[in-house]
C-alpha cells in the first residue's frame, strides 16, 4: 500500500519552489516595477492634473455691438467661469478663464482658428428685444466651456428681462446660483454622496484596476498551466505523482503563484496607499491653495483591499481551471488553443466592467456581479462608480467562494487524470470524462 504524507507538508513544499521560482525571474521583478510605477502614477495623477490644468489659461472673447450687453456678459461669465473650488483661497487663487472684450468678430475668428483664443461668445439683439447668444469654438467643444458658456447665456438673459422692467420691479442684483449634480446610484463614503469630480476620477481607477486585473489574471492563470504541461511534458511529473497525490500537487502550484501574485500586489499597492496617505500635503506643497479640493476620495484604502480580494478570487478560480487545462496537453506549445476560451471568458468579465465604469451597465451589470467567472470584474467596478448595498458585496463574495471550491474539486479530478495521459487529443468530452473518473 503506498504511503501518502500529509496534505501541509507535500503541498507547502510544492507551494515553496513555485513561489521562489516565480519571484526570482526577471519577468516578474521587471513587471513588478513596471506595475509599481504605474500605480504610483496613478495615485498622483490628480495632483499632476491639477498642477497642469492651473498653468492653463483659457481666453474667453465676447463680442458685441451693444456695449452695455457685453460688459455685463463678461462679468456674468466671469462670476459663472471663475469660481473658486471649495476651500481655495480666493486672494491666491489663480483664476483659470480670461474674459475679454473684443469689437472685431472677424478677428476674433481668426484668432479662434490660430489658437491664440480659445472661444467666442458672440451676441446681438433680435428685432424682437430678445437675444441671440452664440458660442464659437474650433473643433469639437470642450464639455465644461460649453456648459459654462450655456449658463452665462442663459443668466445674461435674465439680467437684460429684468432690466426692462419698470423701476419698481427691480429686483436687486442677479446672484448666480450653485450648480450641483448627484446621483441616486452613485458611491458614497461614509454615508455621504461621493461628488462628480471623484466619481469621475474613480471611473478611470477603475479601468486601470480592471485592466490589472484582466492582464494578471491571465498571466498568472498560464504561468499554472505552462508549469504542469512542463513538468508533463519532460516526465518530471510521473516523479512527483508518485510523492505527492494531484491533490498536493494542484493546491501547492495554486498557492505558489498565487503567493507571487500577492507579493507582487503588495509591492504595487503599499507605495500607492502611502501617497495616498500622504496626498493632501504633497498637493498642498505642490500646489498650495490652488490644492484645495483635490479629489483624494478617489483612490480609497477600502478599494485597494477590493481590488486584492477580487483579484485573489478571481486568480484562484481561473488558475485551477488553467492547471486542469495543462495537466491536457503533451506539450506547452499546444497550450495557446486550449487557453483561448479561458481568454475570451475573462474578456467577458472585463467588458462587462466595462459597461458599469461607463454608464452603470444597469441590470445586466448587476446581474454579472453575482455570477462567476464575471463578477470579480463587474463587482469591482461597480464599488468604484456606484452605490453597492452590503448585502450585495458579501452575497457576490460568498458565490465567488463556493464556486472556486466547486471548480476546485473537478479539477483536481481533472488534473488526476489528465498528468497521466499522453498523446490524448483533449476536448471538452475529455475533460468531462476525466472529472467523473478522477
Amino acid at each position: 500500500m503506498t504511503r501518502r504524507d500529509p496534505l501541509l507538508p507535500n503541498a507547502g513544499i510544492v507551494a515553496r519552489r513555485e513561489y521562489r521560482d516565480r519571484v526570482r525571474s526577471p519577468l516578474f521583478v521587471a513587471s513588478t516595477f513596471i506595475l509599481m510605477a504605474l500605480a504610483l502614477g496613478v495615485a498622483l495623477a490628480p495632483i499632476a492634473i491639477r498642477y497642469l490644468d492651473r498653468q492653463t489659461v483659457d481666453t474667453i472673447v465676447v463680442i458685441s455691438s451693444d456695449e452695455d450687453l457685453a460688459l455685463r456678459t463678461i462679468a456674468v461669465a466671469d462670476s459663472i467661469m471663475n469660481q473658486p473650488p471649495p476651500g481655495a483661497d480666493p486672494s491666491t487663487w489663480a483664476r483659470p478663464y480670461a474674459i475679454e472684450r473684443g469689437t472685431d468678430g472677424s478677428a476674433a475668428q481668426a484668432a479662434l482658428a490660430s489658437g491664440r483664443i480659445d472661444g467666442v461668445i458672440s451676441l446681438e439683439r433680435n428685432p424682437d428685444g430678445g437675444l441671440a447668444v452664440e458660442y464659437l469654438t474650433y473643433g469639437p467643444a470642450d464639455t465644461v466651456r460649453l456648459t459654462n458658456a450655456g449658463f452665462t447665456s442663459m443668466s445674461v438673459g435674465i439680467l437684460d428681462w429684468t432690466s426692462s422692467l419698470p423701476p419698481g420691479s427691480q429686483l436687486g442684483q442677479f446672484q448666480t446660483p450653485e450648480f450641483t449634480t448627484r446621483s441616486l446610484s452613485g458611491p458614497t463614503e461614509g454615508g455621504q454622496a461621493v461628488d462628480a469630480v471623484q466619481v469621475a476620477s474613480r471611473s478611470f481607477l477603475g479601468t486601470v484596476f480592471i485592466i490589472l486585473m484582466f492582464i494578471t489574471i491571465l498571466i498568472y492563470g498560464m504561468w499554472v498551466a505552462t508549469g504542469v504541461a512542463t513538468e508533463k511534458s519532460s516526465r518530471v511529473m510521473e516523479l512527483m505523482i508518485s510523492a505527492a497525490s494531484p491533490r498536493q500537487l494542484l493546491l501547492g502550484k495554486v498557492a505558489g503563484i498565487g503567493g507571487a501574485g500577492l507579493t507582487q500586489y503588495a509591492a504595487i499597492a503599499i507605495p500607492a496607499v502611502l501617497v495616498l496617505a500622504f496626498q493632501e500635503p504633497i498637493a498642498g506643497a505642490i500646489l498650495g491653495s490652488a490644492g484645495a479640493g483635490l479629489p483624494t476620495g478617489g483612490l480609497t484604502v477600502g478599494l485597494l483591499v477590493a481590488y486584492g480580494a477580487f483579484f485573489l478570487m478571481g486568480f484562484a478560480l481561473f488558475a485551477f481551471v488553467y492547471a486542469a487545462v495543462g495537466s491536457f496537453v503533451s506539450r506547452p506549445d499546444d497550450l495557446q488553443t486550449l487557453s483561448l476560451p479561458l481568454s475570451l471568458i475573462a474578456m467577458a468579465g472585463y467588458f462587462s466592467a466595462l459597461l458599469v465604469l461607463l454608464d452603470g451597465g444597469g441590470w445586466l451589470a448587476r446581474l454579472a456581479s453575482f455570477v462567476p467567472p464575471l463578477s470579480p470584474f463587474a463587482m469591482l467596478a461597480r464599488l468604484m462608480v456606484s452605490n453597492v448595498q452590503p448585502w450585495e458585496v458579501v452575497l457576490s463574495v460568498a458565490i465567488l467562494l463556493a464556486s472556486i471550491v466547486l471548480v476546485a474539486l473537478f479539477a483536481i479530478r481533472v488534473y488526476a487524470t489528465g498528468v497521466l495521459l499522453y498523446g490524448q487529443r483533449p476536448g471538452l468530452r475529455a475533460f468531462i470524462a476525466a472529472g467523473r473518473k478522477g
